[in-house]
C-alpha cells in the first residue's frame, strides 16, 4: 500500500494526537537514509535537536512533525503510516479499555461511523 501525498493531507492530519514514541520513531526511520545534518535542514531545526530527539531528550514538536511527514520519500510512507495508525489505534484501545461500559458503547459507535 503505497502512500502518495496525494492521498491524505498533513493540513489535517492528526499530528497532535501521535505520540512521543512514534514521534521518535518517525524521525529514526528517516535517518536511516539520510545524514543527521540533511534530515535537520528538512526539518528546520539545528542537528542538535535531532541528536535530542535521537537521544529522546527532547520530542519533536507539532510542526516539525508534520515536516517530517511532508519530506517522507516514497519508500518510506508505508512504514511511517504503519507507525502512525499503531500508534492512534493502540490509544484509541487503552482508552476504550480503561472506560465503563456505557462509555465503550459509544466508542464503538464513533468508530462505525469512522468505517463505514
Amino acid at each position: 500500500m503505497c502512500m502518495s501525498t496525494t492521498q491524505y493531507s498533513t493540513s489535517k492530519f492528526p499530528v497532535h494526537w501521535i505520540s512521543k514514541e512514534a514521534r521518535y520513531k518517525l524521525i529514526e526511520l528517516m535517518l536511516n537514509t539520510r545524514s543527521l545534518t540533511e534530515l535537520a535542514k528538512t526539518l528546520g531545526v539545528t542537528p542538535t535537536a535531532v541528536r535530542k530527539y535521537i537521544k529522546r531528550s527532547a520530542h519533536p514538536s507539532d510542526e516539525v512533525l508534520l515536516k517530517a511527514i511532508e519530506a517522507l520519500a516514497p519508500y518510506e510512507k508505508d512504514v511511517a503510516m504503519s507507525i502512525i495508525i499503531s500508534d492512534l489505534v493502540g490509544a484509541i484501545k487503552a482508552l476504550y479499555e480503561s472506560v465503563e461500559d456505557k462509555y465503550k458503547a459509544e466508542i464503538k459507535s464513533k468508530l462505525a461511523e469512522i468505517v463505514r
